[in-house]
């Protein structure tokens, strides 16, 4: 059983670089946008940032479909190791800021999702998966039977998918409130996203 859970916390950490690249991708501007936002890194850093990871995130994601696919355990496991500094980062830095008071988008989705405590938790649980699934990797080769390969494909897009949400699921926004116009005509509107 040991391979299945080395398999899954691997593909969930993979799949979710694939999807950090596809954000990164469908809205290049957002990364930078979001670290200007946060005022904690010069220009030139901030910019090479922006570029830099988006790149680290697809080189790893591709190493590490590679080294699921073909079984290089070595491969796997350097990724991984990789993946768990690259989250473990990440965490580092949006605590960082936000012990500073500052917020802003996270820069990490399409959507303008706001940096809080569930960004820096995803990140964290991402570099605990990636840790795990490197010590797993060092275990043995996975080799699954079929009904393991069937959950594995249906179980790791699924929590991939579910651990990238969770910043956006579980942010909070002002309540709408009613207001009524002069003609007395109630309105709905919301305040700006609580950080």
């Amino acid at each position: 059983m040991i391979s299945f859970y080395g398999g899954l916390t691997a593909s969930i950490v993979v799949l979710t670089l694939f999807i950090g690249v596809g954000s990164h991708a469908a809205r290049p501007a957002a990364l930078d946008e979001a670290l200007r936002a946060h005022g904690v890194l010069g220009p030139r850093l901030r910019r090479f940032a922006a570029v830099v990871v988006p790149f680290v995130e697809g080189a790893l994601g591709v190493g590490g479909a590679i080294a699921l696919l073909t079984g290089h355990q070595r491969g796997l496991q350097a990724v991984l190791a990789a993946g768990t500094a690259l989250f473990g980062l990440y965490a580092g830095y949006t605590r960082h800021v936000l012990a500073l008071g500052r917020g802003g988008p996270c820069g990490c989705s399409h959507q303008d999702v706001p940096l809080s405590r569930w960004v820096t938790r995803r990140a964290v649980a991402l570099a605990g998966l990636a840790l795990a699934g490197a010590v797993l990797a060092g275990a043995g080769p996975v080799q699954l039977s079929a009904g393991e390969l069937l959950t594995l494909l249906l179980a790791a897009p699924a929590c991939a998918v579910l651990l990238w949400s969770l910043p956006a699921a579980m942010h909070e926004p002002a309540r709408a409130a009613v207001h009524r116009t002069a003609e007395g005509v109630s309105t709905r509107w919301t305040s700006p996203p609580a950080l």
